[in-house]
């Protein structure tokens, strides 16, 4: 699988509980919630004193029993596992799901499909201070009056979520969504990415590979959000010049029949906005990569 980072591990250090379940289902819908509370439980306490490192890769649960598997006609079986991440001693806590991808020779690709579910969580963990770390004391403010004042707890609350859209035996497809409760900011936010891989080659894909027209595709997302009726201050940010800009950077996933872009906004608009435009609106500024045809155009 290339494209991904090997024997890359998240740094946690402390006490894990974690929870996995696998779904199988053709249509690579969104995962029941039902059934994931259902099957969530802790790990054992051997686990959670192992070392960080190693406590982190065997805290993954093993996949609890399914009583059938349901394949999909020409498309590989999609499982979705779900983890629980919980740091004592602060306030963090981190629930993530995400698709694997069944049947021999997936195992590389099913680990960077972890490894990008949890991104948000690894950058939160790896450039912030620890989210109960006290803020520093004004200048005015003396060490003692700061040392005896009561100090606010901080807390961050990630929920991951994943979503296949299109799985053939060629190309797939998926969207990640994180949700962002952070009590020192204003307002929750919510990351949004993807991953695109020609599954013949192992190749991860991106929104460069597949367009090539790409301010008519700026043209077309951004008559689609004026027909979304979206709000007017993002209207105003949404220039079709920015929209542009992004190009060809901003993640997108394909479905059947659409294609879906996000692109970062303000916090107070929420961090993500999500554009959807018809596939073969999309289509009609493609490159002249084969992989369209796996996605849907011929």
């Amino acid at each position: 699988m290339k494209g991904g980072k090997k024997g890359k591990g998240l740094r946690f250090t402390a006490a894990v509980l974690t929870a996995a379940v696998l779904l199988f289902s053709p249509s690579c819908e969104a995962m029941p919630q039902a059934a994931v509370s259902q099957a969530a439980s802790p790990v054992s306490s051997a686990a959670v004193s192992s070392a960080p490192e190693a406590m982190l890769q065997a805290a993954g649960g093993d996949a609890l029993p399914a009583e059938t598997v349901q394949e999909g006609i020409g498309n590989p079986a999609i499982s979705y596992r779900m983890e629980e991440y919980h740091l004592s001693g602060e306030s963090l806590e981190i629930t993530v799901s995400y698709p694997q991808i069944e049947g021999e020779g997936r195992e590389e690709l099913n680990t960077l499909l972890r490894e990008r579910a949890l991104q948000t969580a690894e950058l939160l963990e790896q450039e912030q201070t620890p989210v109960s770390a006290p803020e520093a004391s004004s200048a005015d403010v003396s060490s003692a009056e700061a040392s005896s004042a009561p100090r606010e707890q901080r807390t961050v609350l990630l929920i991951g979520g994943s979503q296949c859209y299109l799985p053939t035996d060629d190309f797939f497809s998926v969207a990640f969504t994180m949700d962002i409760n952070d009590s020192a900011q204003q307002a929750p936010s919510k990351e949004w990415y993807t991953f695109n891989c020609d599954l013949r080659t192992g190749e991860e894909v991106t929104c460069a590979d597949l367009f090539a027209d790409l301010d008519g595709l700026s043209g077309a997302l951004r008559e689609q959000l004026e027909q979304d009726g979206v709000e007017d201050s993002l209207l105003t940010y949404l220039t079709k010049d920015r929209l542009r800009a992004g190009l060809p950077g901003v993640p997108v996933a394909f479905g059947s029949g659409f294609a879906e872009f996000g692109y970062p906004v303000p916090r107070a608009a929420g961090g993500t906005l999500t554009i959807t435009i018809p596939l073969n609106v999309a289509a009609a500024y493609r490159s002249d990569s084969v992989l369209w045809e796996a996605i849907g155009i011929s």
